[in-house]
């Protein structure tokens, strides 16, 4: 009788946990039987595929379900390290979920890590609770309203414009800077106005002066072009307010500002000079723009020549090849050279070009000159250029003496996307060095070779611990 009450309860406890969790007995009991010829069985390859896709499905579950239980249970310190995160991965997720935090925490800290995350996202579900506090900010603090400005500016939020000129008009000194920024970023035509009659305030300092003109150059309102040129023309102002007039002149792309930046140019003042470049940079197709700009690259200041080099490879001026290579080969100054190692990448200069292909090759030059190198070579993007780059990146590889080289090359390869990088990705993903594998899981995030996933699953299944696993199982969830 005991047995046969044994056994009922027994019948019946498996019963239940059958029904609890979805599982058939009768499947189980099938499944002694031998499987027919044709189907899959749970050792084979095919099988196994499908298996560890379950996994990594697994896996992105349960990731996301701990950044939920994060978001509802986890400390303040726990939610901005997790968010911290997600802006250095540029992945933005959770958005409501956070909008609804941000009006309820109690916490400082949080609140504003929470603004800046929606200022990255440019996500304007906070749009009305900027602007409430911007309208009325005495209350909060400026830490807050700062970051506030910035979310503003950011998502081109135009209602704030209004409010933040009322701040500076009241001279609420304190909101000047963030002010200022939002204005610049969604003020009108008449705000500019208003800031270039601001700017004579006797109560501005020198460097409050300097942040209105750079405003004033951000907002490019022609109407201010008269009295901007006066303030560069004035000897008699600060030369870095001078500085911005001359840029901002530049900026508005007016056919007349040519004539005034080349009289400017003359100044013996090389920070002068160089905002005098960065102006008369808008006007590539001007033969006076273009004479000035060659003429900076062999101005004897390096900063002059720095922004006429730039100002040659944003324009893709061709004309000043030559100059540049030469500058590349000679210039005294190191990031001199560097930057027209640039130009000479987006330039794709033939005789540039062999320079830096033999500048990789050369057994003595630094790591540091070979890197730089390497980078123009993979924006002009030739094959044989590529090939170049790759070519010392095997070699790293092959040497632990290299090992600083290998590391700058793989970021190198990590910051671009090329299909032509799937082969030497799937070299650093081999090496036995843990940095090595990291730095290819670098490459392949940004990339996504198709020919290189597998691989990077088995790291992500990998049995032991480690930083390289846990990586690897991130990269997947993003995919």
């Amino acid at each position: 009788m005991k047995h046969s009450k044994s056994m009922a309860i027994f019948s019946l406890s498996v019963g239940l946990l059958a029904g609890v969790s979805g599982i058939s007995l009768h499947a189980k009991e099938t499944s002694l039987v031998p499987e027919p010829r044709g189907v899959l069985t749970s050792n084979s390859p095919e099988d196994k595929v499908l298996q560890d896709n379950d996994s990594h499905e697994e896996s992105r579950e349960s990731e996301r379900e701990k950044e939920v239980n994060i978001l509802n249970y986890g400390l303040d310190t726990d939610i901005i390290a997790m968010l911290d995160e997600f802006i250095a991965n540029k992945t933005f997720h959770y958005l409501e979920e956070l909008d609804g935090i941000l009006r309820r925490t109690r916490s400082v800290a949080l609140r504003e890590k929470i603004i800046m995350y929606f200022t990255e996202a440019k996500d304007n579900r906070l749009a009305d609770y900027a602007l409430e506090i911007i309208e009325d900010p005495f209350d909060t603090r400026n830490s807050t309203v700062s970051l506030l400005f910035k979310y503003v500016s950011a998502v081109k939020v135009a209602e704030a414009g209004p409010l933040a000129r009322a701040l500076l008009e009241e001279e609420y000194m304190e909101y000047f800077e963030g002010a200022l920024t939002a204005l610049a970023d969604v003020g009108t035509a008449e705000d500019a106005q208003f800031l270039a009659e601001y700017i004579n305030r006797e109560e501005l300092s020198i460097g409050q002066q300097q942040s209105v003109m750079k405003a004033l150059g951000r907002l490019k309102a022609v109407e201010t072009w008269d009295a901007l040129v006066d303030i560069a023309q004035n000897e008699d102002k600060n030369t870095f307010v001078r500085m911005y007039a001359s840029e901002a002149i530049g900026a508005m792309e007016k056919p007349e500002s040519v004539e005034v930046l080349a009289y400017l140019y003359e100044s013996t003042d090389p920070n002068l000079r160089a905002s005098v470049i960065k102006g008369i940079a808008h006007y590539p197709n001007d033969a006076t723009a273009q004479a000035i700009i060659i003429e900076g690259i062999k101005d004897s200041h390096y900063k002059v020549r720095l922004e006429s080099i730039k100002a040659v490879k944003d324009n893709k001026m061709q004309s000043a090849a030559a100059h540049i290579v030469f500058r590349a080969k000679n210039d005294p100054e190191t990031a001199v050279k560097y930057a027209c190692f640039e130009t000479i990448g987006i330039l794709g200069d033939k005789d540039g070009i062999k320079y830096l292909q033999d500048l990789v090759k050369e057994k003595y030059a630094g790591d540091t000159a070979k890197v730089k190198a390497s980078e123009a070579l993979l924006a002009h993007g030739s094959s044989s250029a590529l090939d170049s780059v790759v070519t010392l990146a095997r070699e790293s590889l092959t040497d632990d003496k290299k090992k600083n080289l290998r590391y700058a090359l793989g970021k190198v390869f990590a910051a671009q996307e090329n299909a032509g990088f799937a082969e030497i990705c799937g070299e650093y993903l081999a090496h036995k060095d843990v940095a090595t594998v990291g730095t290819g899981l670098d490459i392949y995030a940004r990339n996504k070779f198709p020919s290189i996933t597998q691989t990077v699953r088995e790291i992500a299944d990998g049995e032991k611990a480690s930083s390289n696993r846990t990586k690897a199982r991130k990269i997947l969830d993003r995919e």
